[in-house]
C-alpha cells in the first residue's frame, strides 16, 4: 500500500528559476557543456498553465485559445475540459504525466467560450449561445484545430463535457482517434438521440444568488446575465463559487481554489444554464459503434454518475468491441466508498467527479499506462478517509476493472 500526499503544483517559481539558470549559462558561454547546449528548446510560448495560452484560428470560426506542452515530436495527446472551466482543469495533470512520459506532446484547449476562446461572432450565438454550443460543433472545433496544427491522428482525453466531444469525434472520424480515454462520463437511461442542454433556465444557479444581485441592480434575468462573468456581478465570485459550484473535499484546497478563479471568468454565455434554448442533441453519439480502443474512469463518489449509468455504458462498449474488430474497452472504478445520502459534495470523504482534480498523479498513470500497454494500471486508488482525506492510497493489483480483454492482474468486476 502506498500514500501519495497531493502537493500543490507551483510552476512561476520554476520559471523564473530557468529564467535565472539561463542567464546564467549565457554568461558562462565557453564553458557550456555539450549535454546543456543539446537540451530540447521550450517546445511553444504557452508551455505554462499559469502563463499566457496561444491562439489559433480555425475553419469553424473560432479562434481557439490553448496549452502546448512537451516535446515537438511526441506522441500527440488532446485534452478537453468539461464545462463552466478551462484548459487550466488539466495542470496538474499534465504535469504528472509529462513526469512519467517527457515525450509526449500535450495540447490543452479552450473550447469554444471557455479560457480566451471566444464563440463564433454570429447573431445566433450571441441571442442563443447554446445553438452554438452542441457537442457536433464542439467536435468540429477540435477536428479544425487538428487540421490546423497538421495532426493526423491523436489520443483523445476527454472530462465530462469534454469526454462527449472526444467520444463524437472517435464515432464520425475514428481515423483521426488512436485511443480514447474518457472520465465523467456515461450513457443516459434513455436512448439516444438525447437533448443535452439544460431543461430550464438557471437551472443549478439559484444557490449563487447572483439573480437576486443583477435583478437589485435592474438588470433583466435570465438574458441580460447571458453574456457577464461572474466577477461582472458578484465582487465575491470566487468565493461564492468555492461555496457553492467548485467543490471537492478530496482535492487540493489551493487547486479548487485555482479552479474557481479560471470559473469566475468564464462568460455565463457557454455555462449552458442561462439560455432557455435546449442545447442540440447529436444523433450520432452512440458508444455502441466506437472503433477505437477506449479507456473510461469512475469515481465512486460521483454524486451525478451512479454505477447504473456506468453498467449501461460499460454494456455499450461491450456491443462495440463484439461489433468492431480491433475496438477494445477498459472500464476501471477510482474510490470504494459511495456519495454521501444528502449528495453534499462537501461531505465527500472519496474520489468523485472530477478526477483530474481529486487524483491528478493516479489519473496520469492511467493514462500513461494506457498509451505504453493498452491497458490501465492494476491499481486502485482512494483517498485515506477517515485519517487524510487529501492523501491519496494505492493498492496495487487492486483495481476493480471491467474489461473486453483478460487482465493478467487486478480485481475483475463480476457485474
Amino acid at each position: 500500500m502506498h500514500r501519495t500526499q497531493f502537493a500543490p503544483l507551483v510552476l512561476a517559481p520554476l520559471v523564473l528559476a530557468a529564467a535565472l539558470v539561463a542567464a546564467a549559462c549565457r554568461a558562462a558561454a565557453p564553458l557550456e557543456s555539450a549535454a546543456a547546449a543539446a537540451a530540447p528548446p521550450r517546445i511553444s510560448e504557452c508551455d505554462n498553465f499559469f502563463g499566457q495560452r496561444c491562439r489559433i484560428a480555425l475553419a469553424t470560426g473560432v479562434r481557439m485559445s490553448y496549452f502546448e506542452q512537451g516535446r515537438p515530436n511526441g506522441e500527440v495527446l488532446i485534452l478537453l475540459h468539461t464545462d463552466t472551466t478551462s484548459a487550466f482543469d488539466w495542470a496538474w495533470t499534465a504535469d504528472a504525466l509529462l513526469r512519467l512520459n517527457p515525450n509526449l506532446h500535450l495540447y490543452a484547449l479552450d473550447q469554444r467560450g471557455a479560457g480566451t476562446t471566444d464563440l463564433p461572432q454570429t447573431p445566433v450565438c450571441w441571442q442563443r449561445p447554446n445553438l452554438c454550443m452542441a457537442q457536433t460543433q464542439l467536435a468540429a472545433d477540435v477536428l479544425g484545430f487538428m487540421d490546423a496544427k497538421h495532426i493526423g491522428t491523436a489520443t483523445l482525453v476527454g472530462h465530462a463535457l469534454g469526454a462527449g466531444v472526444a467520444r463524437q469525434i472517435a464515432l464520425d472520424h475514428p481515423q483521426r482517434v488512436s485511443r480514447l480515454i474518457l472520465s465523467g462520463t456515461y450513457l443516459p437511461r434513455r436512448a439516444v438521440p438525447v437533448v443535452s442542454g439544460p431543461q430550464r433556465p438557471v437551472d443549478g444557479l439559484d444557490a449563487l444568488g447572483w439573480q437576486t444581485k443583477l435583478r437589485a441592480r435592474g438588470v433583466a434575468w435570465p438574458a441580460g446575465a447571458l453574456h457577464m462573468r461572474p466577477l461582472d456581478i458578484d465582487a465575491d465570485a470566487v468565493d461564492t463559487i468555492l461555496k457553492y459550484w467548485d467543490i471537492s473535499a478530496v482535492a487540493a484546497p489551493d487547486f479548487v481554489a485555482g479552479i474557481a478563479a479560471q470559473t469566475a471568468t468564464e462568460s455565463l454565455a457557454t455555462w449552458g444554464r442561462l439560455d432557455p434554448t435546449p442545447i442540440p442533441a447529436s444523433t450520432t453519439d452512440r458508444p455502441e459503434n466506437l472503433r477505437v480502443p477506449t479507456l473510461v474512469l469512475w469515481g465512486s463518489e460521483d454524486a451525478g454518475l451512479d454505477r447504473a449509468s456506468q453498467d449501461r455504458l460499460i454494456e455499450a462498449l461491450r456491443a462495440a468491441s463484439r461489433r468492431h474488430r480491433g475496438m477494445s474497452f477498459f472500464w476501471k472504478q477510482y474510490g470504494l466508498r459511495p456519495p454521501p445520502p444528502s449528495g453534499d459534495k462537501h461531505l465527500a470523504d472519496d474520489i468523485g467527479h472530477n478526477l483530474c482534480w481529486d487524483a491528478p498523479r493516479e489519473l496520469a498513470a492511467d493514462i500513461d499506462s494506457f498509451i505504453r500497454t493498452g491497458a490501465p494500471t492494476r491499481d486502485a486508488y482512494h483517498t485515506d478517509f477517515p485519517q487524510d482525506i487529501h492523501r491519496i492510497v494505492t493498492e496495487p493489483g487492486q483495481a476493480v476493472i471491467i474489461s473486453s480483454r483478460a487482465p493478467l492482474s487486478g480485481t475483475m468486476d463480476p457485474r
